[in-house]
C-alpha cells in the first residue's frame, strides 16, 4: 500500500496570472520502498515508440487508496471539480531517452490527451529521485498552437512529414535534439517546479508541460539513481 505522510502542508505556486499548481514536500510515507518495488517489479515496465520517453509500468488500484483518496479530496477543493467519478491511472515512469532518441513531440512540450467532453485533466506527479540535477517540471503558454495542432495531424500520417513541418516554423527543430527546456518559436516558458526527493506536484494537465532536463547525461536506467516518478492522471467532472 502506498501510504501518505499524516501531516501535509500545501504550497499554492503560481504558474501564470490565471493558473497555479500545488506542491507538497514530505508527500509519501515511504518512498524509498516505492523505489524499491520498482527495482523488484523491473521486468513489468514497458516502453512506447513516441509516448513517454522511456519504461513506464501502471500500478494496480488497490495499492493506491490512500493516494487517490486524497486527490478526490484535497485535490477537488483546491481545483473546483467533483469527488465522485474520477478516473484515476497511475504507475511508475523513468525518463530515460537520449536527446538523438526522440522522437518529434518528446522534443515540445505537451497536453495530456483530452477525454470525453465535459471533462478536465489534471496530473499529480511524485519525484522519487535525490539529484536535483536530474530535472523537475516545466510550464508554458503555446504561442503558435496552430502549427502544433497542424503537426500533430501530420505525425499521425508520416512522422517525418510532422518533422520537416516543424522545422520550417521552428529553429528548435533544425537543430540537434534536445529536450525542451527554454522558450521558443512555438511556446514560451513560464516557469518551472524544480524537483526534491518526495515532493508532490499536482496541476492541470491541460497546461502545456514537460520534464524540465538540461542535463540529460546523468539520465539512467537504474531505479535508485535516474528519474523515477509516481505519476497520476485524473480525468474529472468540473463543480
Amino acid at each position: 500500500m502506498i501510504r501518505l505522510n499524516s501531516d501535509l502542508t500545501l504550497q499554492r505556486i503560481p504558474i501564470d496570472d490565471r493558473q497555479f499548481c500545488i506542491v507538497i514536500d514530505n508527500f509519501l510515507e515511504s518512498p524509498q520502498a516505492l523505489i524499491e518495488f520498482a527495482c523488484n517489479n523491473a521486468d513489468h515496465f514497458y516502453t512506447t515508440p513516441a509516448g513517454y520517453p522511456g519504461p513506464v509500468m501502471n500500478l494496480n488500484p488497490g495499492l493506491l487508496d490512500d493516494f487517490h483518496r486524497f486527490i478526490r479530496s484535497r485535490m477537488s477543493r483546491e481545483f473546483g471539480f467533483l469527488r465522485g467519478d474520477p478516473r484515476l491511472k497511475t504507475g511508475l515512469t523513468m525518463t530515460t531517452l537520449p536527446p538523438e532518441r526522440l522522437a518529434n513531440f518528446q522534443r515540445l512540450c505537451h497536453i495530456d490527451p483530452r477525454g470525453e467532453p465535459g471533462r478536465r485533466n489534471y496530473a499529480a506527479l511524485v519525484y522519487l529521485y535525490d539529484n536535483e540535477k536530474l530535472g523537475g517540471t516545466a510550464f508554458y503558454r503555446w504561442k503558435r498552437p496552430d502549427i502544433v495542432n497542424r503537426a500533430l495531424e501530420l505525425e499521425l500520417l508520416d512522422p517525418s512529414a510532422a518533422a520537416t513541418f516543424l522545422a520550417e516554423h521552428s529553429a528548435t527543430f533544425r537543430q540537434a535534439p534536445r529536450y525542451m527546456t527554454a522558450s521558443n518559436e512555438l511556446a514560451e516558458l513560464l516557469t518551472d517546479i524544480p524537483p526534491r526527493f518526495n515532493r508532490m506536484i499536482f496541476y492541470s494537465g491541460e497546461i502545456p508541460h514537460s520534464g524540465h532536463i538540461t542535463s540529460p547525461a546523468l539520465l539512467s536506467n537504474d531505479f535508485r539513481l535516474g528519474r523515477l516518478t509516481l505519476n497520476c492522471f485524473a480525468s474529472v467532472l468540473p463543480r
